[in-house]
Formats: structure tokens, sequence, C-alpha cells
């Protein structure tokens, strides 16, 4: 992610929240998001009593759509966070050249994927903050959970660091924590004290585990391949339902690119002959699995009831469409051709009983 330093913690989510409350935004602070999200992209906002500011996602690509960020812009606005959601990379040079202009910072949240990249360069180049996870499905996992938040100012990540570890101050020494000259300096109100149990702030336990990041470690030594085997897989899905296109609209990856996309989203086209419901029931009696694109748009959840944010003059299309009409498919770089042939004659099977 093109950052000086990077911190491991329990998940992805765990690495939004500390970063986010770790910039020290004010309350009231407003940050442009997009609609079409996962619940943590927001939650974040909302428990660092921070104002989601809501923007609609362009049509296919499941991203931010950068065209409509300027217009939400106000003199609260602190930040612009966005999802690479479903690991397709948001338009970051245009947000970054938004950010620039406004003084706002740029938050990243790739939980979705890992390594990707604009025009051969990380995308995390255009950010102040990226995040990401290693969640089991996730390009690479540490033993099934984990994530990270990568960063270069120093203020940052120091807080950052805090927050994840009980807010102890010996937390900032990281593996020189235990050495004397670092624990038996500290004096609280004249009584000489331990540094272990000095509490500079009201932290958290987010700390990634050893053995995950052993596993984590090992991971990364294939996370290129895994890459390339999801790009791969994700041409093979294109090639199928591009003969459906009356029925289905396929995902558009972002131009200069490169990505593993986490999984497959497609889009029941509205003319269909069948609902959403029907098809994913089909395909999971016959133990395949589906999922929706997460939140569908957020603002419909039932998490948003009692939450204060602000929203544009033009709705959400775009998101309203892929909560009614999304769904999620594999391209896991665990995936066989055995396995695609078997998930496209299913749904080739749902399509002649129509």
């Amino acid at each position: 992610f093109d950052k000086r330093t990077c911190l491991y913690v329990n998940s992805g989510s765990s690495a939004l929240y500390i970063g986010i409350e770790a910039f020290n935004f004010p309350e009231g602070g407003e940050v442009i998001t997009p609609a079409l999200t996962f619940g943590t992209t927001v939650g974040c906002l909302i428990k660092n009593k921070l104002i989601p500011v809501f923007v609609d996602v362009e049509p296919l690509s499941y991203c931010i759509d950068t065209n409509q960020i300027e217009e939400m812009i106000t003199d609260k606005t602190v930040a612009i966070l966005a999802p690479n959601l479903m690991g397709n990379i948001c338009d970051w040079e245009k947000i970054s050249k938004i950010a620039k202009v406004h003084g706002l910072i740029v938050i990243e949240d790739s939980a979705d994927t890992l390594g990707g990249k604009i025009n051969n360069k990380s995308s995390g180049q255009y950010s102040d903050m990226s995040i990401t996870s290693f969640y089991g499905s996730h390009i690479i996992n540490c033993a099934g959970n984990g994530g990270a938040l990568m960063l270069n100012d120093q203020k940052v990540i120091d807080k950052a660091k805090l927050l994840r570890s009980w807010g102890r101050s010996s937390s900032l020494f990281d593996e020189k924590s235990e050495a004397i000259e670092n624990r038996f300096n500290i004096d609280i109100g004249g009584i000489d004290y331990d540094a272990k149990f000095v509490f500079e702030t009201a932290g958290y336990n987010l700390e990634g585990n050893e053995l995950g990041a052993a596993f984590g470690l090992v991971q990364l030594e294939s996370l290129e391949r895994n890459i390339e085997i999801r790009e791969r897989n994700f041409k093979i899905q294109n090639e199928f339902f591009l003969q459906y296109d009356e029925v289905f609209s396929i995902p558009q990856q972002t131009k200069n690119t490169k990505t593993g996309w986490l999984a497959y989203p497609i889009l029941i086209n509205k003319n269909a002959k069948f609902k959403r419901k029907d098809f994913q029931i089909f395909l999971e009696k016959r133990d395949i699995q589906t999922r929706v694109v997460f939140t569908g748009n957020i603002i419909r959840q039932p998490m948003m009831k009692n939450v204060i944010y602000r929203t544009n003059d033009h709705g959400y299309p775009n998101a309203d469409a892929v909560m009614e009409r999304g769904v999620l498919l594999p391209v896991h770089h665990g995936m066989k051709d055995s396995m695609f042939e078997r998930l496209h004659l299913t749904i080739e099977e749902f399509l002649n009983n129509q």
C-alpha cells in the first residue's frame, strides 16, 4: 500500500475503527462515502460520532461515483472513505485530487482485496490510510481472520498503536516494550510507575495473535499467485455470463487497474422472468453458495434507523438496483474448472426452467 508503517490487528473492521479514531476528527465532522458498502465501513464513522454523507456508486463497477463527491463537500467535511468493493479498485487518483483541493483525508477501505494496482502502482499511494482484511475467504488470510492498517503519519500511527493495545504506553515501544529503560522511567503524579500499566488513553484489545501472523507471512508467498488465479476465474465467469446478457449484467473493472476480485457480482436485469431469491435458493439447494452484495443501499438497512446522516438530492438508483437484484458468485483461488462447470450447468438448468 506504499506506506511506511503497517499495524497488524485482529480484523479489517478493527483496523477501520481504530484508524478512524486515531485521526481525532472533530465530533460531527462529515465523511463522504458510498451508499453501497459494508456495515463496518459506515459503522466506524457512527461509533466515532462522525456523520456519513452518502453518494451513489457507478453502475456495474460497485465503486464510489467520483463525479458526485464534490457536490457533497461542505465546510464540515473532513474525509473521503471508500471501499474497493468486491475487490474492484476505486478511481483513487481522482479521489486524491479532489481531496487535495479541499484539504480532506483519504481513507482506502481495501478489506476486500490486497495488492491492487492502478497504472502498475499500489492503490494505496493515493491514501492517507489504507486498511485490509485477512478474513478466511480473502486473497490471503491469517488462519481465518486478521487485518491491518497502513499509515505514514507518525502521530496517527502512535495513537492507533495505543488504541490497539489497551491504551498502554508500553505499546509505543513495540518489541522493546520489555526493556528496563523503557519501562521504569515514567512518573505518574510523583509516583514511579511501570510503563506496562500506564494507560495513555481508553483503548481496546485488538492485537492480532502470533499464530495468525505466522500463518499470514507464509500466505504472503502465494499472494501474486492467488491474484492471478482470481483474475483468470473472473474471466471465466465473464465469458459464461456474457452469453446471457439479456438476463445478467456483468461487473466492469476500473480502467488501468490490476486486482484480485473477492467475489463475482452480477446484476439480474430488470426484465428477467425470475426473482433473485428464487435464483439464490435454486443454487443453495444444490450446495452452491451465494450472497447478496453486502449492504446494498445501506441507508435502507435497520442499523441506520436512528443515525444522523446526509443524502444527496437525486437518490441512489445504482445502489438500490444492486440491493434489489445483485448476487455474488465465486471467483476464489480455490475454485477448479470442474467447479465452474458445475456452477454454470446449474445456472443453465435454472434458466431453462423459466
